[in-house]
């Protein structure tokens, strides 16, 4: 069954924990599984229905979840909604755009050539047109912004492709593409950054996909989804955590990943469920210096090393639903990197 994104307050029941070792060929197995160490306990699933008719979808996860940053409380993520609806043929008319005061839906069809940073301000959503938005030559940088949505962007960058930093909050990362960076992380969710959620993207070409937190952050901040991404022979950091006070991961795709899956350090809390690891070489582990917490559950994993666990990590406060984990390569592969309007 396909999630489908959902921001409402409810109980989601889920699967209990399964860690599952296996081998197959390139294609995952359709169905026999071995070694589970527990096996769910029902088929129960969130009392909040996995469709509906609204033609606005909503974000999953941290960015969907009203918080309270500096003293203020804040709703869901929204990105534009209620503002303008733009289009934009060159950097600078993105420029432009992003950097004004209202909430605008800034649409951008074709490829743009950023040629250095282009920083996106406040209460915009950046989104691919019909014919798609390929950026090059530079990176999204997300700087002390809150309410933002990124959707169906392809940014092929030398280094780092999308920075979020500065205390920027409530961000939305949806259905886009990321490669081309040979030592940097792709993403970078750092410097007291919160409410973040990354869904349903494309990581591949490059040695690290995505760190969140950094050595010098602060304890507090960094809660962040990551849901439905495949990470497509990236080496490691997917995600990498650092001083990150909730990570949740389920539902991604791991496949020929040669270092490691996911990896909690400095104190880190990360929840990792119902993901599908194949031919990767650590599905989760702890770190060897300044480690962090971690709890798997319900995962599978093919060709890859058990995982290292330590600690108790809860449970996040929003409504979710978990999809089945033998589901996830063919939901994921279909789905990564398609815009929410676009995803089958």
């Amino acid at each position: 069954m396909r999630l489908h994104p959902f921001a409402a307050a409810g109980a989601a029941a889920l699967l209990c924990a399964a860690l599952v070792s296996c081998s197959s060929d390139d294609d995952p197995p359709d169905s026999e599984t071995v070694n589970a160490d527990v096996a769910p306990e029902s088929e129960e699933e969130s009392a909040a229905p996995s469709g509906t008719d609204e033609e606005e979808v909503t974000a999953l996860g941290w960015a969907g979840h009203p918080g309270e940053v500096d003293g203020e409380e804040h709703p869901g993520v929204t990105g534009g909604a209620g503002g303008e609806t733009v289009t934009a043929a060159d950097a600078d008319d993105l420029a432009e755009h992003l950097s004004s005061d209202e909430p605008l839906t800034v649409e951008v069809n074709g490829t743009v050539d950023l040629d250095g940073s282009l920083e996106v301000g406040s209460d915009k959503t950046l989104v691919a047109g019909e014919d798609g938005a390929e950026l090059t030559d530079g990176r999204l940088v997300v700087d002390g912004a809150n309410n933002v949505v990124l959707d169906g962007l392809s940014v092929e960058a030398d280094g780092t492709a999308l920075a979020v930093r500065g205390g920027s909050h409530h961000v939305w990362v949806d259905g886009s593409r990321f490669s081309g960076s040979d030592d940097d992380p792709l993403v970078t969710v750092d410097d007291g950054s919160d409410y973040v959620t990354l869904s349903w993207n494309h990581f591949s070409d490059a040695e690290s996909a995505l760190a969140v937190g950094s050595e010098d952050d602060e304890p507090g901040a960094l809660r962040v989804s990551v849901h439905h991404n495949f990470f497509n022979g990236t080496a490691g950091a997917q995600p990498q955590a650092r001083n990150a006070e909730h990570v949740h991961v389920f539902n991604n795709y791991f496949r020929g990943n040669a270092d490691y899956g996911v990896l909690s350090t400095h104190g880190s809390l990360v929840l990792v469920e119902g993901n599908y690891f194949e031919d990767t070489a650590m599905s989760v582990s702890s770190g060897d210096e300044e480690p962090g917490n971690v709890v798997t559950r319900d995962n599978l994993l093919v060709d890859t090393e058990q995982p290292e666990l330590r600690g108790d990590v809860p449970d996040p406060p929003y409504a979710y639903e978990v999809d089945d984990t033998v589901d996830v390569p063919d939901l994921v592969t279909n789905g990564a990197g398609l815009s929410s309007s676009s995803r089958p």
